[in-house]
């Protein structure tokens, strides 16, 4: 990143409010009861979007690193995002909010489920459902790639990604240190 635009992201960021513990607990848990099919992108959408605490770069940075990392990628998002505001604290109060409110939904609803998966009206259901959480990550996935899409290292480093961990099978962690590595002198080279 160039100087100019590293002091204005810098000056962008410095303007932002930094948020409580109180808004860090509803904005998780408005994640993580809103977020059906996925929490990653309705994650992006109060983060960015709404509460404006990262922008489109920082959401995909932290998501990056919290991809590069063991365990479910939102849980990992919320104890990053509440250490980076509130440290351990924070990380916890996010964690809480995220996954409380989910969890005592989920113990009822897997209850029914597995008293009626067997029914052909539920098994329609669910694939209906899932056609539609898949086209959210899309979504999500097409607008963290925006920053990047006029990009032609970006781009290419993407579809290289992709390949490697949809074609060819290759484990993230490894797509990750191959990728993750060139992206990294692509943009110490300003090429990124």
């Amino acid at each position: 990143m160039s100087d100019t635009r590293a002091d204005a992201h810098e000056s962008q960021r410095a303007s932002r409010a930094m948020p409580t513990l109180r808004e860090l607990f509803f904005a998780f848990l408005k994640i993580g009861v809103s977020a059906f099919g996925g929490a990653l992108p309705w994650a992006r959408r109060v983060l960015v979007e709404q509460n404006d605490w990262l922008d489109d770069r920082e959401f995909t940075e932290i998501l990056t690193v919290c991809q590069a990392v063991p365990g479910p990628n939102v849980v990992n998002v919320s104890v990053f995002i509440g250490t980076k505001f509130h440290g351990i604290r924070g990380a916890l109060v996010s964690f809480v909010g995220l996954i409380g409110a989910p969890l005592v939904i989920l113990l009822a609803i897997s209850q029914l489920y597995h008293s009626m998966s067997h029914l052909p009206w539920v098994k329609s259901a669910m694939a209906g459902m899932s056609v539609v959480a898949t086209a959210y990550l899309v979504s999500m996935s097409l607008k963290m790639a925006k920053p990047f899409r006029t990009n032609p290292w970006a781009v290419l480093l993407c579809i290289a990604a992709a390949a490697l961990s949809a074609a060819l099978h290759w484990h993230m962690a490894l797509v990750l240190i191959i990728c993750g590595t060139i992206g990294v002198v692509l943009s110490k080279r300003g090429a990124l």
